[in-house]
């Protein structure tokens, strides 16, 4: 057990941890969601499951008693005035990938209390039969009888031992952690477990859907186009990444775009290289993916934190998250 896990057990004994809750600092919270739905019922991936609809509801309920909700307009606004978000606990909400469950079952419940949410897409995904690749990973490892997976590329083999959710998890994560080019590893992978072309149809929003989450005042932002790991393209690809999905979303939606999501959002999957491309084709902000406490919105407004939400998540889990979370 490291330092910081003894430091947080020690003070939940002592009930220093509630007074870390009540003494939390100024800034911006953003959480991140992905699916809604039951992870249970997936044939891709579950680990893209944030929460049920009925867990969403009683986060957004907690969030509106402990945080002043936020739009993203009101953080673009706030780069350029700091003032604005002074002495409060802000919360932005923002949900990834685009899969249409946010539409079928976040929106309702957004719009039911009448709190704004961003939703970054990637555009490659939407009004294609495409199904994204951590997907297609997904099906192939829950369709296969393969108990130990290597691809060519990987420094480690993994294993299944028992939980097929955990299994995918760990497959993704050496898939992403070896800088390998994404559809020659899946490509491979097909090749191993002998599935190929019966892929399940993909479940992502529609123009019509995104359109009419904007006017309800739902915010939209782009995720990219192809979902890819930006930090292994190279100059001319991130760029296409970048631009081609903010025009797309543009063009489709008629409205300006302006916010970006990291795909994966890790600190190895983007640079300085594409934060400068992400200046240079007009974004004025960007979130990662990784937890912590956004106290200097202008200086650090291309690498912004969020807080993960995930299906085991609850009220005193999350007061423990932000409680000892980092501050930038």
């Amino acid at each position: 057990m490291d330092l910081k896990r003894i430091q947080m057990k020690v003070e939940s004994l002592i009930g220093l941890d509630q007074r870390r809750w009540r003494q939390a600092p100024y800034g911006l919270y953003s959480v991140n969601l992905h699916r809604v739905g039951d992870y249970r019922e997936a044939s891709g991936d579950p680990n893209v499951y944030s929460c049920t609809p009925s867990q969403l509801d009683a986060h957004i309920r907690f969030f509106k008693q402990h945080f002043d909700i936020v739009s993203l307009d009101d953080v673009t606004q706030a780069i350029a005035s700091p003032a604005l978000l002074k002495n409060r606990r802000c919360m932005a909400i923002t949900f990834d990938d685009g899969y249409a469950d946010n539409y079928h079952h976040a929106f309702p419940i957004l719009t039911s209390h009448q709190v704004p949410a961003a939703f970054f897409i990637a555009t490659g995904l939407v009004g294609n039969n495409v199904l994204p690749w951590w997907d297609k990973v997904a099906f192939l490892l829950k369709n296969s009888a393969l108990s130990t997976i290597k691809l060519t590329q990987w420094v480690n083999s993994v294993g299944y031992k028992g939980d097929i959710k955990q299994f995918i998890r760990l497959v993704l994560k050496e898939i992403k952690a070896s800088g390998q080019c994404l559809d020659k590893q899946i490509e491979e992978l097909e090749s191993l477990t002998g599935l190929n072309s019966s892929y399940p149809s993909p479940e992502f929003v529609s123009w019509a859907q995104l359109k009419e989450m904007y006017k309800a005042g739902m915010t939209i932002g782009a995720h990219s186009h192809h979902h890819y790991i930006l930090s292994s393209l190279t100059d001319d690809e991130i760029l296409f990444e970048l631009q081609h999905s903010k025009k797309l979303l543009e063009e489709h939606l008629g409205i300006s775009i302006n916010a970006f999501s990291y795909p994966v959002g890790n600190q190895s999957t983007y640079n300085n290289g594409v934060i400068e491309a992400l200046k240079s084709s007009g974004y004025e902000l960007a979130f990662n993916f990784r937890p912590g406490i956004n106290a200097s919105v202008e200086k650090k407004c291309y690498d912004l934190h969020r807080f993960p939400i995930e299906p085991t998540m609850t009220t005193d889990s999350f007061k423990k998250m932000v409680s000892y979370a980092p501050v930038y």
